[in-house]
């Protein structure tokens, strides 16, 4: 068996390299008992000079570099994906943090699991013994069209080279759309396969801080739901809709001094936008 990591960077050096390291603990932890593969698809000016950095890393585990000229998550992320090998295929960001064990547990998922296609794992802080981002289960759910979206992070996907898709580039970070390409990656694949959500499967990211930040990203972000929800709409996904303005309305009544000044409005609007503006040509950035 063979791990594809398809990882697109942008920003980050310090962050990226720390990833790389956990990932040769993760290798290490694997034992010889599955290979995996970097993919690693830089966003950066030549002159940011990551690719003699991360070639390094060639000694522990197969690092594949490939230089991308244009911006944007999912765009290169498909890049990613063409160059896969792997039997499994998952979506690590540059500020992520595997554990040890991670990817031996989505691999002994995968060899106890023949007739699931996709597993979803949790953002999960073990020092501290908390959730990261969502209100992850404790414990394991079928996904289904009712909480796919609850449970949806790329950076908790793993899934098997047979059920992938393309990301609609469209949406997440450097698209007009600057998220919910994870939820509309899973919601298209769960058409057609059969998705688990895991604990046992964990990563770490760092907690956002909502007092920091800026009110174009939570526009550019919330404008990214909007889309999705337009896309294909269905019952399923006006309920959605329905349900997260709901949430929204009581966090900007009972919490509203942990968000920044003006974030609920930015939301709201980033909603509107999305859902309604049906515009959506986007002239990419370059070097």
């Amino acid at each position: 068996m063979k791990i594809s990591l398809v990882l697109a960077t942008l920003h980050r050096k310090k962050e990226l390299l720390q990833f790389m390291d956990s990932l040769i603990e993760a290798n290490n932890y694997l034992n010889g008992s599955c290979q995996i593969e970097l993919i690693l698809i830089d966003q950066n000016p030549h002159e940011f000079g990551l690719k003699l950095l991360v070639e390094t890393y060639n000694e522990y585990y197969t690092v594949q570099y490939i230089h991308s000229s244009i911006k944007g998550l999912s765009y290169n992320r498909n890049i990613g994906l063409n160059a896969v090998n792997g039997d499994i295929i998952c979506f690590p960001d540059d500020d992520c943090l595997y554990y040890p064990e991670t990817l031996f547990s989505v691999v002994k998922f995968f060899k106890l699991n023949d007739d699931i296609d996709v597993a979803l794992g949790r953002i999960y802080d073990r020092e501290n013994k908390a959730n990261i981002i969502k209100a992850w289960p404790k414990t394991e759910k079928v996904i289904s069209p009712l909480n796919f979206y609850f449970l949806s992070s790329s950076i908790t996907i793993f899934l098997r080279t047979t059920a992938v898709v393309r990301f609609d580039e469209k949406l997440g970070v450097g698209a007009k759309y600057g998220a919910c390409e994870d939820p509309d990656f899973i919601y298209r694949i769960l058409k057609n396969h059969r998705i688990y959500y895991s604990p046992l499967i964990d990563v770490w990211h760092p907690t956002p801080d909502m007092e920091a930040i800026s009110l174009n990203k939570v526009e550019t972000y919330s404008s990214g739901f909007g889309y999705f929800i337009r896309k294909d709409i269905s019952m399923i996904k006006v309920l959605l809709l329905i349900m997260l303005l709901g949430k929204k309305i009581v966090q900007s009544i009972l919490t509203n001094s942990k968000f920044v000044d003006g974030y609920f409005s930015s939301f709201y609007k980033g909603i509107f936008v999305g859902f309604f503006k049906r515009n959506d040509k986007f002239e990419r950035k370059s070097f």
